[in-house]
Order: structure tokens, then sequence, then C-alpha cells
């Protein structure tokens, strides 16, 4: 893979790592919702960044 996929992985990343932990009391279906958007936004960038 190419940079610019490492950077817009670790870009979503770090954005959810930050919004997961700027509320104290998530509740689990919103954790569990935000991790499949992140999988879902790095498998986008996979394959934009593959093609």
């Amino acid at each position: 893979m190419s940079v610019w996929t490492w950077i817009a992985i670790a870009i979503v990343l770090v954005s959810s790592v930050v919004a997961a932990n700027s509320r104290k009391k998530t509740e689990k279906k919103y954790v569990i919702a935000l991790i499949w958007f992140v999988i879902a936004v790095i498998l986008f960038f996979i394959w934009w960044f593959t093609q």
C-alpha cells in the first residue's frame, strides 16, 4: 500500500480514538457503531488507493 493509504488510515484511527475518549460515558452500542464505521472507512481507503 502507498504512503497516502497509511496516512488516511492513521487519520481515521487517531480521530476515532479522540472521539471515543472525548466522551467518558459512552454506551456500548455507540462504541460498536464507531468500530464498524472505522473499519468501513479503512476498507474504503484501501479500496480507493489500490485502484
